[in-house]
């Protein structure tokens, strides 16, 4: 079965854009929820908006078109570029608002922040406004409990794709929301090869399955349940030592342009990583990522190990 690239980051085009003059949510009288410009005739309900083709855009290609999708006795009118919204903060739990705008609408903040309006009013999406020293304040968005159904319902995503919703610990939301720009980083990588990108894991998703793996293999003698981790960590590209396996913050799967199954781990040094920590990270293979302000440091904390040929900056 064809695979399609979840996250096309030319998914939202001019002609698709909420438009200013569109009619603005209005509360509803009743218990159904209806945005701006109703459904057309030709709108169905509850009807996955997929891609023509694998890779190509989930966005649809009638600008205006509202589908509505009925969920416990509400039904909700969304936009083919709400639904590309939604896809892409359900898939990284916490995503900030101006790299959504970059991502998903062009770099236009203008339309990006119509439709998440808009989700805010149906209460699919929730924000947060957060306070950093010495740098103005970051606006983020998660999905709520209906918005995480609704998504599923809509999206199209594959069934065994992990969505979120809401919020983790108030201090690691900075470093989670800097995530999808990692992600975007290599996907754009992966394409310039010619490759697909078809699927994200966060360590959220990673860290249950190995400790589902552990708890089954308590029984086992020590020889033995070390080679079942190595094969669990051979099977799930990780890399392991003793019995430690270690996660990164992403891993992306991809198709190369062969037509080859790759994945590749990704991780994000905050700058709360001392230098063993950091050198831990590096040894596990993964890809190492660090904000602009922080690359320095990461550097020099690898630079006598040989282990990491280079520092990508977001």
């Amino acid at each position: 079965m064809a695979r399609w690239d979840i996250l096309n980051g030319d998914r939202v085009r001019e002609s698709e854009a909420a438009s200013p003059r569109e009619e603005r949510p209005k509360p509803s009288n009743d218990t159904s929820v209806s945005v701006g410009r109703g459904p057309t005739d030709s709108s169905s309900a509850n009807t996955p908006e997929r891609p023509d083709k694998p890779g190509q855009s989930s966005i649809s290609r009638t600008p205006h078109r509202r589908t509505q999708h009925r969920d416990r006795g509400r039904t909700y009118s969304l936009r083919s570029s709400e639904v590309a919204a939604m896809g892409d903060i359900g898939m990284f739990r916490t995503v900030d608002v101006r790299d959504l705008a970059r991502f998903v609408y062009s770099g236009s903040e203008t339309r990006a922040n119509y439709d998440l309006e808009s989700l805010r009013t149906q209460g699919l999406v929730e924000e947060k406004t957060l306070s950093r020293a010495h740098k103005e304040p970051r606006k983020v968005v998660a999905l709520t409990e209906q918005g995480h159904r609704i998504l599923r319902k809509a999206s199209g995503l594959p069934k065994d794709q992990a969505i979120y919703q809401g919020y983790v610990k108030p201090r690691e939301i900075n470093h989670d929301a800097d995530l999808y720009k990692v992600y975007q980083q290599a996907a754009e990588e992966i394409r310039k090869q010619g490759g697909k990108p078809v699927k994200v894991r966060l360590d959220f998703e990673l860290k249950a399955a190995v400790q589902r793996e552990k708890n089954a293999v308590k029984g086992l003698s020590e020889e033995e349940r070390v080679k079942r981790l190595e094969t669990f960590a051979k099977e799930h590209t990780l890399t392991i030592s003793g019995t430690t396996i270690h996660v990164p913050d992403v891993q992306l799967e991809y198709d190369t342009r062969d037509g080859e199954m790759e994945r590749t781990n990704l991780e994000l040094i905050s700058e709360n990583y001392r230098t063993e920590g950091i050198r831990s990270k590096a040894e596990s293979g993964f890809t190492i990522y660090a904000r602009s302000g922080d690359t320095t440091r990461v550097r020099r904390a690898l630079e006598d190990t040989h282990t990491v040929e280079q520092i990508l900056s977001i």
